[in-house]
């Protein structure tokens, strides 16, 4: 009986300490796996589904294991109440082996043979507990993708700032040192400008080009590596080509249309005459002192059109034109004689006898009407010697 008792005990003393060790190996005690579930919420690598914390249950049921990182606490605090309880039965069974232990009092009968202990309760529950900290699959798989999902993200991370140096490097202007450099760069700039009036052409027309495929096609054809082969470009040039002279036609038809229509509001303002040229003009001031056909004459003119896009500006230029009366050209002349010194007026020129059906592009678009501000800053005879 002594020595059953004594293997009863042994035998309760190794599966408590089996539990002891399990509980020391759970997972519960590392909170490696809510920081991946952290990281992976950061990144959106993996979504988390959140589950309902599990409820402790009975020593002789099987507990739920957690899916989610939000769960972990209440699932070890379950298990550790669970611990405890069996701790607690573990002490209890061990008083009694101790007390059968104990030698029996002397007496006259025999001492009746105890009862066997029934230990399956007890193997039962450090089963459940065993079963309670042990990671669940599900946690294991979710926890190897966030790894992997770290390392790709972190490989990315390098390569991206690999990227941004090369992009840095690149960004440097080189310097201008030499005069092949300096001639070099002044080539650019031409072509560049050269560029940037065809793009604002074309704007007017109502066609717009995307500036980055622009340059990324200069770009790849001084490096040689060219994305489109010749025959798609010719198609594409030639399609461009369609588009801009419809643009053209479509806009000389409404500049026309609208110069046409600006001329007759025009005329019809108080004080609006018509030149035998065919010109309209208002005498804004008249001036004072008259303007004999030999002298030399300064004026100032600002041309713009009808839609009020500025031309030229000599005013806002600080230039003027000397000429004498009679070498101006016949418009101008003729206006500059309807006025005396220091006079001004406003004409509205038909396209006729401004740039014609040819226009003077990039900046006035063909059978353009055209409007002038006049100004006579000045007026000298012409045997009067002056500096300029």
């Amino acid at each position: 009986m002594k020595k059953c008792a004594e293997g009863a005990a042994a035998l309760l003393l190794l599966l408590a300490c089996g539990a002891a060790s399990a509980a020391e190996t759970a997972p519960g005690k590392d909170d490696g796996i809510p920081a991946l579930l952290k990281f992976a919420q950061q990144q959106q690598a993996a979504p988390v589904v959140e589950t309902a914390p599990v409820a402790p249950q009975p020593v002789t049921a099987k507990p739920k294991p957690a899916a989610v990182a939000r769960g972990d606490n209440a699932r070890l605090t379950a298990l550790n109440q669970a611990l405890q309880r069996q701790a607690e039965t573990i002490r209890q069974l061990e008083q009694q082996l101790a007390a059968q232990a104990q030698p029996a009092a002397p007496a006259i009968k025999a001492t009746p043979k105890p009862d066997p202990i029934d230990i399956r309760p007890l193997v039962a529950a450090l089963k459940g507990v065993r079963q309670a900290i042990t990671t669940p699959p599900d946690l294991i798989a979710m926890a190897t993708a966030l790894a992997r999902q770290q390392r790709i993200a972190s490989q990315q991370e390098q390569q991206l700032q690999q990227l941004n140096r090369q992009l840095a490097a690149q960004r440097q202007p080189p310097e201008l040192v030499s005069d092949a450099d300096k001639q070099a760069y002044a080539a650019g700039v031409s072509l560049g400008r050269d560029i940037m009036h065809l793009q604002e052409e074309n704007r007017r027309l109502g066609i717009e080009a995307d500036r980055p495929r622009l340059l990324a096609g200069i770009a790849d054809t001084l490096a040689g590596r060219q994305r489109l082969d010749d025959a798609a470009i010719d198609h594409a040039l030639k399609a461009a080509d369609a588009a801009l002279q419809q643009a053209q036609r479509q806009r000389q038809q409404a500049i026309r249309v609208g110069g046409k229509t600006y001329l007759a509001d025009f005329a019809k303002q108080p004080g609006v005459q018509k030149d035998a040229l065919g010109f309209y003009y208002r005498v804004d001031y008249a001036g004072n002192g008259q303007i004999d056909a030999n002298d030399n004459v300064d004026i100032v003119v600002r041309e713009s059109l009808p839609d009020g896009q500025v031309i030229k500006d000599m005013d806002l230029a600080g230039t003027t034109i000397s000429l004498p009366l009679a070498q101006y050209p016949p418009l101008f002349r003729a206006a500059i004689g309807k006025l005396n010194k220091h006079g001004s007026m406003t004409l509205v020129v038909p396209p006729a006898l401004a740039y014609g059906d040819k226009g003077s592009p990039p900046e006035i678009p063909p059978g353009a009407t055209m409007i002038y501000t006049l100004r006579v800053a000045d007026v000298l005879p012409q045997d009067r010697s002056r500096q300029k």
